[in-house]
């Protein structure tokens, strides 16, 4: 877990004399680092849970704090502490910025003058150097655990000290496309939710003991999916550490199957037949029924330009009802029925039989299985 915005209050609040004026939902925010931030224009350089720092020589150039605090607020920021005395004073937190800040869960701190911005940025930048070296230690670990079989007592014993108990029920979730971890870390912070969260593989991955009860899994995976573009596959349930491997590879089927099927999510456990297809260890055998129940259809559609192969599919997902797969595809029903009567001809079969439909879809799965 990264360093929260309430460690590094703590340790400075008296040697310092921070006051805690606002934001106080805000005290579990991850902060990454620490910035001086003096100049409005700069905003483009902060890449999200940075605890700024200022004097407030920004209002010398007519910028208000109110609007500097929004902007830090819009850049995913994890607080704002205020070297009061000279350019700002505590006066100037008025109820406006307080409110907005309370809204925001943004913690704003004020302290003397008198205070050295040298030395409380020394102290700063000396633990969260510390607590960034235990997150690398806590990433490799996790790394190493998602290949290594059995898993290695000292990384276990790395894994245990950090709070994730050997004998405990896990899940993991792939995440794509999550370029600033900060608009994840906030809201499960603010819970007070147990996880760890590291990239691996271009993929944010996301492990958590699932037997909490502070988020529920809908809710966990609306706010993972709030924002556009972003693409998650939900692992199944795992009950120890040394099975998390499985988990992330399970994971990241269920991502893959998000993205060929352009959603937003998907949850290994829903996927039905393809859980067993994905288990399979020998793919060839998985080949070999597909092309004895589907090569000839698929062939005569290369050759004529046919579309037999999704009229056949469609079919049967909708039971071998002529109306219902007419409907489906937007065509006539007598087309169907002909279409129908050919696929019949060349697979040299009848489709009444339950035994051949169940061949036939679990062929159409296997395709869309590789395809994924």
């Amino acid at each position: 877990m990264r360093t929260k915005v309430s460690e590094l209050y703590e340790i400075a609040k008296e040697k310092y004399s921070l006051t805690l004026h606002g934001g106080q939902s805000g005290l579990t925010n991850s902060a990454y680092w620490v910035y001086l931030a003096e100049d409005f224009q700069n905003m483009s350089f902060l890449k999200g849970g940075e605890l700024v720092i200022t004097t407030g020589l920004f209002t010398q150039s007519t910028v208000s704090l109110y609007d500097f605090i929004r902007a830090l607020v819009m850049r995913n920021c994890s607080g704002i502490l205020i070297n009061a005395g000279k350019y700002l004073h505590t006066a100037d937190i008025t109820p406006e910025i307080l409110e907005f800040c309370n809204a925001n869960s943004f913690p704003i701190f004020s302290m003397p003058w008198e205070v050295h911005l040298a030395d409380i940025m020394q102290d700063y930048c000396s633990l969260l150097l510390d607590n960034n070296q235990s997150v690398n230690n806590l990433n490799a670990a996790f790394q190493n655990a998602l290949y290594q079989v059995p898993i290695h007592e000292n990384i276990l014993r790395t894994l245990n000290q950090s709070g994730f108990e050997t004998a405990a029920d896990y899940k993991i979730m792939a995440i794509q496309n999550l370029q600033n971890t900060t608009r994840l870390t906030l809201p499960l912070n603010s819970k007070g939710f147990k996880y760890h969260l590291f990239e691996h593989e271009n993929l944010q991955i996301l492990i958590y003991n699932s037997s909490q009860n502070i988020i529920p899994l809908n809710e966990l995976t609306e706010m993972i999916c709030f924002y556009d573009g972003i693409k998650l596959g939900i692992g199944d349930t795992v009950h120890s550490l040394t099975q998390i491997g499985q988990s992330c590879k399970r994971a990241r089927f269920a991502l893959a199957a998000a993205v060929f099927w352009n959603r937003s999510f998907v949850n290994f456990d829903d996927l039905g037949l393809f859980q067993i297809l994905f288990t399979t260890s020998d793919s060839e055998i998985l080949k070999k029924l597909y092309k004895r129940h589907l090569s000839k259809l698929e062939q005569h559609d290369a050759d004529h330009a046919s579309d037999y192969m999704n009229t056949l599919r469609i079919f049967l997902l909708s039971d071998c009802n002529i109306l219902e797969t007419a409907f489906r595809m937007h065509t006539h029903r007598n087309t169907i029925v002909y279409r129908i009567k050919k696929i019949k001809e060349i697979l040299n079969t009848e489709l009444d039989n339950s035994a051949v439909k169940f061949d036939l879809l679990m062929a159409f799965y296997i395709k869309e299985y590789f395809e994924i």
